[in-house]
């Protein structure tokens, strides 16, 4: 149920969608689906990928888009040379048709109690390559055979995650907590889910195979490095700190990709110890202890605090505690 805030709330951004001299006129042509429609468009900056998705045909979503532009008297999204931009008047609306479809989600459409064995839900989860196979693989692994109806959606973490979670666009985004500062994130909450060292890897008849993985060791060999986008790796910046020179002679944007790029090389890398000892035998690789200090790598999922009380999420974080404590 909505309480008198919350309506209060939901009517002032309902408002905002809409001019405020035609609220009452236009929002009794504004249904749900329009809505979703409309959140989708903000959100791509794209009628053809809003449509998919929705998973809408060509048809609906020319008479969705055109019914938007009549009802908001403003076309919404522009052509600007080869690109498309979203007017003034969209981008001034995606927070709050964000907010509205937030809501509505979390105190009207979803039901006050959840069963895992019967109900049905989509959870949507961003994270690395790295933590779907350190984490969300045993997740599956613990649900499975549990319902039919429920689907963990996995997608990769982009650029623009922290926009994600201030609007309340994914369920949970797992995160190195290096890489945020909780002032960015005021409306967030988190739980730390994932500690892990980082250590050498080589293919197993590799010259360095038998030893350690010291600074003599880095520097004598080819180094395929970790690629982040606009920038350098955590561990490789501490590296640099550190005065340990590499060649550079490969890059991967992959972590589970990396330890089968070794065999028949020279090539030496760092990987966190948990994804190496999971794949060391099929990789046809060894892991070298560091003999220099390397910052571990420690993870966090992220939730919007809207979702906090939501038994659904409440359940699926608890299925995440429990897999990162086993």
């Amino acid at each position: 149920m909505i309480g008198a805030t919350g309506r209060q709330r939901l009517a002032a951004r309902c408002a905002d969608v809409v001019s405020s001299e035609e609220a009452a006129v236009n929002l009794q042509q504004v249904d749900l689906n329009l809505l979703v429609f409309l959140d989708a468009l903000l959100r791509e900056k794209n009628v053809t990928r809003a449509a998919e998705q929705l998973n809408m045909s060509q048809p609906a979503t020319s008479a969705a888009l055109a019914r938007l532009r009549r009802v908001l008297g403003d076309e919404l999204l522009v052509r600007q040379g080869r690109s498309l931009q979203l007017t003034p008047r969209g981008e001034s609306l995606i927070d709050p048709v964000r907010e509205v479809i937030a809501i509505i989600e979390q105190s009207i459409v979803r039901p006050p109690s959840f069963d895992p064995a019967h109900d049905e839900r989509t959870f949507t989860v961003n994270a690395s390559d790295y933590v779907g196979v350190t984490l969300i693989r045993p997740l599956l692994g613990r649900l499975s055979g549990l319902s039919a109806t429920l689907r963990i959606e996995l997608a990769p973490v982009s650029e623009r995650y922290l926009t994600a979670l201030q609007r309340d666009e994914v369920d949970i985004t797992i995160l190195p907590d290096r890489l945020v500062d909780p002032a960015q994130l005021p409306d967030c909450l988190s739980m730390p889910v994932l500690s892990d060292r980082f250590v050498g890897a080589v293919w197993n008849r590799h010259p360095a195979a038998k030893g350690q993985l010291t600074t003599e060791v880095l520097g004598a060999y080819p180094y395929l490095q970790y690629r982040v986008p606009g920038g350098q790796s955590l561990w490789d910046q501490d590296l640099d700190k550190a005065g340990i020179d590499r060649t550079v002679e490969a890059t991967a944007s992959s972590f589970v990709a990396m330890p089968y790029m070794l065999a028949g090389t020279k090539l030496i890398t760092l990987l966190p110890e948990s994804l190496g000892k999971r794949v060391a035998s099929s990789a046809e690789i060894v892991l070298l202890e560091p003999d220099m200090p390397i910052t571990s790598l420690h993870e966090s999922m992220y939730w919007h605090a809207r979702r906090d009380r939501d038994p659904g999420h409440a359940w699926l974080r608890e299925q995440i505690r429990a897999v990162s404590h086993a």
